[in-house]
Formats: structure tokens, C-alpha cells, sequence
């Protein structure tokens, strides 16, 4: 087999790979449950027929539950801040923490309590002929309101650092002003002080001594030889 075969064998195993995942990943899809996206108050309505009445009394529970649910958990919340903050003492007081733990158990058996209450008036307003579709129902609260508390948060993601050396760059390329002007020198500012020979920058060019003049002697001048004649 050469390698031109090859080739083309591994391709159209490729394409036939692609196409069976698609195939898988759309199949998938189309079973999925089609109640996920929807709200609990919009699938309970649909499966249990409600009319406009009951429609109306089935929101009242819904604000009265959702109100009591909503203190419940903000206590437990509170509570539970306070219980992992006892963490930080060198000795904990057993009986703080038993107490704190106790209560957030009971926070919790009242929102279980609540939760069967919201349901049981749910019933109460029901038909003969929807007591049925209640029942069939009921068999699903539990998965129902699960996949809605706990659906997964989105991950988070810290949004990108800005690259202020790029954006100087397209700045000044893009800019049609013309660069500040030089700051300008104060008229009035006294001149500094001249610098004596004590100073340890050595003195100013205005107090410095002048060089020796070059038709005096210097030392070691009696060892330089002549210069050569002149032709």
C-alpha cells in the first residue's frame, strides 16, 4: 500500500469518526429533558392545568414560601459565619459550637417542613380531575427543584489585564496633537550660590582658579627633550 492510500484511508476515517460524534452529541441533545430551562411555577402550572383562579392562588404560596424560605437560609447563613469564626480561638467552647450547629439543624427542618406545606396547599387547590396529574407530579418535585437549586455557577474568569505599553503605542500613533511644550525656566528664581573649592563637586566654572600659563615652567619640564628643527 502506498502512501497515497494511506492517506486517503486515514481521511475518510476522520470524516466518518467526525460524523458519528455529531450524530451522538444531536441524539443526546433532542432526549435531554426539554423542563430544564423552564421555571418550576411554569412547569407545575402546564402539568396541572391550572386555570387563571388558580393561577393567582398558586403565586400568593409561591411569595409566602419564597419570603419564609428566604429568611431561613439568611439565618443559617449568619449562623454558620458565626460557628466557622470560632475557628480562629486557641480554645473553642464545645457548648457555642453544639449550639450553633443545633440551630442551623432546625433552620433546615423548617425549610424542609415549609417546603412540603408549599406543596400540600398546591394540592389543596387542585381538582378531582388534577389530583391525579398531582400525584404523577409528585414523583418528580424532589429532581425538579434539585436541578434548579443546584445547577452548577458558570466558571468565573478575571477579565484580561490591559497592555498599557500597546495602547501608548497606538496613542501616540494615532494622536494628531503635537507633543507639550518644555516647561518653562522661572525669571525670577535667584542663581544658585557659587561652589568654593571645599565644596565636593569641586568649585563652579566661574570660581575656578585658572590653569597655569603654558610659558612657565612646569615640573619635570628641564627632562622633556627640544623639539625637532624646523626645515
Amino acid at each position: 500500500m502506498d502512501k497515497f492510500k494511506l492517506l486517503t484511508y486515514s481521511v475518510i476515517g476522520l470524516i466518518i469518526l467526525n460524523i458519528g460524534i455529531i450524530s451522538f452529541l444531536y441524539i443526546s441533545r433532542s432526549n435531554s429533558n426539554p423542563n430544564d430551562n423552564r421555571r418550576p411555577k411554569d412547569i407545575i402550572i402546564e402539568k396541572l392545568h391550572f386555570d387563571a383562579n388558580q393561577i393567582k392562588k398558586y403565586e400568593i404560596f409561591i411569595e409566602a414560601h419564597k419570603n419564609y424560605i428566604d429568611s431561613l437560609n439568611t439565618n443559617n447563613k449568619e449562623l454558620k459565619a458565626e460557628l466557622y469564626s470560632k475557628l480562629k480561638l486557641q480554645n473553642i467552647n464545645e457548648k457555642i459550637k453544639d449550639s450553633l450547629i443545633e440551630l442551623t439543624l432546625v433552620n433546615q427542618k423548617r425549610i424542609e417542613e415549609a417546603n412540603f406545606k408549599h406543596f400540600q396547599d398546591i394540592k389543596n387547590i387542585c381538582t378531582k380531575s388534577q389530583l391525579e396529574d398531582f400525584n404523577i407530579l409528585t414523583e418528580e418535585l424532589e429532581k425538579l427543584f434539585s436541578n434548579i437549586i443546584r445547577k452548577p455557577r458558570p466558571e468565573f474568569r478575571p477579565p484580561p489585564r490591559p497592555n498599557f505599553e500597546n495602547n501608548n503605542i497606538d496613542n501616540n500613533e494615532k494622536s494628531d496633537f503635537p507633543p507639550p511644550p518644555p516647561p518653562k525656566m522661572d525669571e525670577h528664581r535667584p542663581p544658585p550660590p557659587p561652589r568654593d573649592g571645599d565644596h565636593p563637586r569641586g568649585p563652579r566654572e566661574g570660581n575656578r582658579p585658572p590653569p597655569p600659563h603654558w610659558d612657565h615652567e612646569r615640573p619635570g619640564d628641564e627632562h622633556r627633550p627640544p623639539p625637532p628643527p624646523r626645515e
